[in-house]
């Protein structure tokens, strides 16, 4: 029998077709050998549901892997790129911050700022209340000079604990509005109850730098202001007496004051871009002041006149949006007042019930929006700059790629706690298999 061109052709090594049930031997051995491993049962029918059991890659023992061989979602877009910012990039995730996280934000914010505004004008006036309206009433001369001191001490004292509650409150919002972009930057959202509850932590370093930064300022202006009479006292002394000298000399003085308080706000300025980034550094990385300080000096090195830049726009914005609610709210103010004052029976010196009521009613509405702008201008201002802090990282120590890597984590269900941000130490990442991959 003859077969044509292929005539030459090897025989089966079995009968065609072959029964049923039967093993039919393979010139692969390996492949059987893997098919055995891989194979399920199939369902008897196409799309029925049956007991198969199917997974990808190689096998796998019981516990390995990503849990049940699923598929791994992606992570949650995030508050901002995980790369180097552009000067867009950072605006913008500047003001999203109101989108991703209004309450624990905005909400954050008002109630510190209310409650420790509050705080810091009412206690020094009642307190001052209590201890002058005694003086009258203290008896002889000799009592009273003693009461008008102790009223005096008193007072001042309560205006200092006033201005301690307001910067814990101030500390605490730093805390919670560095952790709330730390976990933006991750698409992770971070509750009201469980911000407030991380912002605690740290709060000592926080308050600690506060008192260096306040300290410094206090000294760099009594500087400047003690050296202004110097000179003038030394300019006047060189004149020799002679009227037209004096004159010269008093013009000479005013441009160096005029000078050397441009100097001075030039170098606070250059001082605030160096360690604006220390806030972050306490919270993220568990520094000290004098470390934060020395590692946003760090950061900032060779990114002065970009950062600049960013917080200016930022500053020009904000001081053009609160400059003109302001000045609609003393519009609204004083039109109130106009409507309000006929109110007064205008027959006797004191004002009536429904004026007072009126006026403080204002008053309390001027009040609410001053602490609202503030509170905005504080979360923009404070966010920015840890926004920035995380740009600076990534461009110089790829803080974008572990960023990427938390992110994909906390996507498939796992918890990233606020130490692993610091990348300065190194911590180990387990990889994250690809979606439909077990490995």
């Amino acid at each position: 029998m003859t077969h044509g061109p292929y005539e030459h052709a090897p025989e089966p090594n079995h009968a065609y077709p072959p029964q049923p049930g039967a093993q039919t031997p393979s010139a692969f051995p390996q492949a059987d050998h893997w098919q055995g491993q891989w194979q399920g049962q199939q369902p008897e029918q196409y799309g029925a549901p049956g007991p198969a059991s199917w997974q990808y890659g190689p096998p796998q023992e019981p516990g390995q892997g990503q849990p049940g061989g699923q598929w791994m979602p992606a992570p949650t877009p995030g508050l901002f790129p995980l790369r180097p910012l552009a000067f867009g990039d950072a605006l913008a995730a500047t003001f999203r911050l109101f989108r991703t996280s209004p309450k624990t934000t905005l909400g954050s914010a008002v109630i510190v700022m209310g409650a420790t505004t509050l705080f810091a004008s009412l206690l020094p006036v009642v307190v001052g209340m209590l201890m002058f309206t005694r003086i009258p009433y203290g008896g002889s001369q000799e009592d009273i000079t003693p009461m008008l001191v102790s009223s005096i001490t008193l007072t001042s004292l309560a205006a200092i604990l006033g201005l301690a509650v307001a910067g814990v409150g101030s500390a605490l919002l730093q805390g919670i509005l560095v952790r709330v972009v730390a976990r933006g930057a991750i698409g992770e959202k971070l509750g009201f109850k469980e911000a407030w509850r991380a912002g605690w932590r740290g709060i000592w370093r926080l308050i600690g730098y506060a008192l260096l930064v306040g300290v410094g300022a206090v000294v760099l202006i009594a500087v400047g202001w003690l050296l202004i009479p110097l000179i003038m006292f030394a300019v006047l002394a060189g004149s020799g007496g002679d009227e037209a000298t004096i004159a010269g000399s008093i013009g000479l003085g005013v441009i160096f004051t005029l000078l050397l308080g441009g100097a001075t706000v030039v170098l606070m300025v250059w001082l605030g871009i160096k360690i604006m980034f220390a806030p972050s550094a306490i919270v993220l990385e568990g520094l000290g002041p004098i470390a934060a300080i020395r590692r946003s000096w760090n950061l900032s090195h060779g990114n002065f006149w970009r950062v600049l830049g960013v917080v200016v726009v930022i500053q020009v914005i904000l001081n053009v949006a609160t400059g003109a609610v302001s000045t609609v709210a003393q519009l609204a103010v004083s039109l109130g007042q106009v409507i309000i004052l006929p109110l007064g029976s205008g027959e006797s010196s004191e004002p009536d019930a429904g004026t007072i009521v009126a006026f403080a009613v204002i008053l309390l509405i001027t009040s609410a929006l001053q602490v609202l702008l503030g509170a905005i201008v504080l979360v923009l201002t404070s966010g920015n700059a840890t926004i920035l802090y995380f740009d600076l990282r990534m461009r110089k120590e790829a803080l974008g790629v572990t960023l990427q890597r938390y992110a994909e984590q906390s996507a498939a269900g796992a918890d990233i706690a606020d130490a692993d941000f610091d990348v300065q130490v190194q911590r180990p990442v387990s990889p994250t298999g690809a979606p439909g991959y077990v490995r």
